[in-house]
């Protein structure tokens, strides 16, 4: 409980965090809690053909989040681990302030909020501290999806190659849980989310102590009606990991680990510590690869740079296609006038040409009339003569 000014004390606000990697199922798990009476974002990114559920996330977040990671010279496919030392940078402080105004701004006074954008993952010390200054009980969410799934998934959208995207998978998921740690969190399945989703999301409501008020067999009907298990176009085929790397298998493993009551793990090694040897190892080639990683980078940056100017460019086409049409059938209807003119002026040439005939024929004609009279008239008498 937090004790405001005038000395009443009420609930401390919940921040869920949606934090897993693209394409795992975040967009759904946080459309779900909104039907079950979360607040949603004031200005949430819309539909699109790979979402048309809706995305959820706010666009001015998503937007900072970019910032953020630009200001270390990285991207959110990166593979590197953002940097401890940028949170003592005097520019962390500034994107802080801002991003506590975003969240008032976005949120109000609600009492439990979503925030789902998977950058999230890479920064969640920025959002601990966030929470920290708005006295919010920070809770999260952490939603999984085999990798293969996600890679193709990626590779089908944005074109990335599936092994970079699969290393994009570990470091998120490895973020994720080590920066989650000692939080309220509950983690899911994305396939158990589609196959059944009214006691997924009950799990994650009781889990996280969420009062949300919306449970009633109307508002599970409506979560029912949300959750679109024909959205999952990628799948892993068997669902096997046996091919995937080392430490591929033992972050997929661990997250599945954690699905089980925590009684049933009794003297099993913790998770955290096998996925922190992972991250140790994972760290250590990373750094050894980074200037292939900048490079990999690189293109990638291209990559969305050339998608990124593709709808523009479609747009451009299309609206040059609109004018080369009206511009065509400008020009057949002034041909057509043109060729009507033409036939008009032939026309009328002809009538002239008759007209003259007529106007020539009328001059001989009265020519002779005259020299007809002039033969006929009787001769003039010695009285007529002056």
């Amino acid at each position: 409980m937090s004790v405001t000014g005038s000395g009443s004390e009420r609930p401390r606000r919940t921040l869920v965090l949606v934090i897993g990697m693209h394409r795992s199922g975040t967009s759904t798990v946080a459309g779900a809690l909104g039907v079950l009476g979360a607040t949603m974002p004031a200005k949430g990114l819309g539909l699109s053909d790979d979402n048309p559920k809706g995305h959820f996330e706010p666009k001015e977040i998503v937007a900072l989040h970019d910032r953020v990671l630009a200001s270390a010279g990285m991207h959110w496919w990166d593979w590197d681990r953002f940097p401890d030392a940028w949170y003592d940078s005097p520019a962390a402080q500034e994107f802080i302030d801002e991003l506590v105004d975003i969240v008032r701004a976005e949120f109000g006074d609600a009492p439990v909020f979503v925030v789902k954008d998977p950058r999230t993952c890479k920064l969640m010390p920025l959002w601990r501290r966030v929470a920290a200054i708005l006295d919010l009980d920070a809770v999260a969410v952490l939603p999984f999806r085999h990798p293969d799934e996600v890679a193709r998934s990626l590779h089908a959208r944005d074109g990335f190659p599936l092994p970079n995207t699969l290393m994009t998978w570990l470091r998120y998921v490895l973020e994720a849980e080590r920066e989650s740690r000692g939080m309220r969190r509950v983690f899911l399945r994305y396939e158990d989310l589609l196959a059944d989703g009214r006691s997924v999301m009950r799990r994650v409501v009781d889990t996280l102590q969420l009062p949300l008020p919306r449970l009633s067999e109307a508002d599970l009907a409506a979560l029912d009606r949300f959750i679109d298990p024909d959205l999952r176009r990628s799948r892993a085929g068997s669902g096997s990991i046996d091919h995937l790397h080392p430490w591929l298998q033992d972050a997929v493993t661990s997250y599945v680990r954690e699905l089980t009551p925590a009684h049933e793990r009794a003297g099993q090694q913790p998770v955290s510590v096998v996925l922190d040897q992972t991250h140790a190892a994972f760290a250590t080639a990373c750094a050894a690869f980074v200037p292939a990683l900048h490079a990999t980078n690189k293109g990638f940056e291209d990559a969305q740079g050339r998608n990124m100017l593709i709808p523009g460019l479609q747009a451009e086409r299309d609206a040059a296609q609109d004018l080369a049409r009206s511009a065509n059938a400008k020009w057949a209807e002034a041909e057509a006038r043109i060729a009507a003119l033409l036939i008009e002026g032939a026309e009328v040439a002809e009538l002239r040409a008759a007209l003259q005939a007529k106007n020539d024929q009328i001059g001989r004609l009265e020519s002779a009339i005259q020299q007809a009279k002039s033969k006929d008239a009787p001769p003039r008498r010695w009285w007529q003569r002056h």
